[in-house]
């Protein structure tokens, strides 16, 4: 039933960091901030500079900032951002250095470093990396991670690009309207950095309900949720500890309780792994872990839950995050068609909340994933549903709030276990072969 994971907790040795760029020594924690490496224990790198524009290479959206220039053992600077023209959920997954570093990773980049807007000394929190190891140690590092992730102010950035006659304002905006701006920056840098590394181990936590069809008992839908929350923090009215009731021992008890069901049922065509996973608040590293390196053959579907928010207030509706990416959205119809609670459109569909669990591991796998919770509309009409989660948000997420004292709707738990047996059921044992949606911008960037 366990998953080991080694993880690898890592920070700068303070007194190491060395950072020349065309002979001019910066300043550590002035000049530029340094992010840890986990599977290397010092960085020594000289390399040339590049200007890599947003560091975004999406030909497919009509722009590539790397296809003009070449970053094969170099530096790059890169700016945090993407073209106006681009939607939102374009945005956020090809802005993010997750995106971002892969890319450059695939084309052979050494580092990268990030200008950072506004102010006059860099801004950094000095925060430990946590990462798992991969299981083989064969493994190269550099196929990982890269070897430099450094992040400077833009009063730095403007040195360096002084020789060429071009300002950051005026690549900004070049950037901002869709025309990309890469070049050689025409200096060398050298970069030299001590890590310290802390070893430990945590585990996800794996069931498999086998299927009953010979044809399908080898395709496996994964069931997830996370079992991890912040742990001990800084004290908040003096209490220290984040219990993390809704986000997310509620969707560990519900992940148990949809186990529980389902194995007194007869069992479906397809096999499910009902899959709890660790790390999920460290960047869905338990779920990245589980995607990359299952512990069963021919993951077809994930199907997540991240906080029953029917606790909140039961709804007459739900919603269902990535039901316009796959056919996965058969089984949300089956389900509402049978509790009659039909699908609402996301309320906040510029948090793009699809992408920020532990789904989204799985999508960038390429494999199809949806997440079905409680909706909007209020059982009770005297409830504001959505302005009740707002307000939980304040007062209780990622807070030591987040515990037993608070109200729970046991209605709009039921009801949203409800709909989730049911889009289990279906995907299990209904549902012919999964499939992306071929348009879909998720599909067209992983699903290949």
């Amino acid at each position: 039933y366990r998953q080991p994971i080694s993880f690898r907790r890592a920070t700068v040795d303070a007194t190491s960091p060395d950072f020349t760029v065309d002979g001019r020594e910066l300043r550590y924690a002035v000049d530029f901030a340094l992010s840890p490496r986990a599977l290397t224990s010092e960085t020594d790198v000289a390399a040339p500079l590049v200007f890599g524009g947003f560091g975004i290479s999406a030909p497919d959206l009509g722009y590539d900032d790397l296809e003009a220039v070449d970053v094969d053992g170099k530096l790059v600077v890169v700016l945090g951002g993407a073209p106006d023209h681009f939607g939102s959920l374009e945005r956020t997954v090809l802005s993010s250095a997750v995106a971002r570093d892969a890319d450059l990773i695939d084309r052979g980049a050494v580092g990268v470093i990030e200008v950072q807007r506004g102010g006059t000394n860099v801004r950094t929190s000095m925060r430990p990396r946590v990462r798992y190891l991969p299981p083989s140690t064969d493994a190269p590092a550099d196929r990982e991670e890269l070897a430099v992730s450094i992040t400077v102010p833009e009063r730095v950035a403007e040195t360096w690009l002084a020789s060429s006659g071009r300002t950051l304002a005026d690549l900004t905006a070049s950037l901002e309207s869709g025309t990309p701006a890469s070049f050689d920056l025409g200096i060398e840098a050298r970069v030299r950095a001590r890590y310290l590394h802390e070893g430990f181990e945590s585990a996800n936590v794996v069931a498999r309900v086998p299927g009953s069809d010979p044809d399908l008992a080898g395709e496996h839908l994964v069931v997830t949720a996370h079992l991890d929350h912040i742990g001990v923090g800084a004290s908040v009215i003096g209490d220290s500890i984040f219990n993390g009731t809704l986000d997310n021992a509620s969707g560990s008890a519900a992940l148990l309780t949809l186990a529980g069901a389902l194995t007194r049922m007869e069992a479906p065509r397809r096999s499910v792994v009902f899959l709890w996973v660790t790390a999920e608040e460290s960047g869905l590293l338990g779920s990245e872990y589980f995607a990359r390196f299952p512990t069963v053959e021919d993951v077809v579907a994930n199907q997540n839950m991240d906080g029953v928010m029917g606790m909140i207030a039961a709804a007459t509706d739900v919603l269902a995050f990535g039901y316009e990416h796959s056919n996965l959205s058969e089984a949300v119809d089956f389900a509402v068609g049978r509790t009659g609670t039909p699908v609402s459109p996301d309320p906040t569909p510029d948090q793009n909340l699809f992408i920020r669990s532990d789904q989204y591991a799985f999508v960038r796998q390429g494999i199809p994933a949806i997440w079905v919770q409680a909706g909007r509309q209020s059982v009770d009409p005297s409830i504001d549903a959505q302005a009740e989660l707002d307000r939980w948000i304040v007062e209780r997420y990622h807070a030591p709030t987040d515990d037993n004292d608070q109200p729970v709707d046991m209605l709009g738990v039921e009801r949203e276990l409800e709909n989730n047996l049911f889009v289990t059921w279906h995907i299990a044992d209904v549902m012919g072969p999964i499939r992306w949606d071929p348009e879909s911008f998720l599909f067209q960037r992983f699903g290949r």
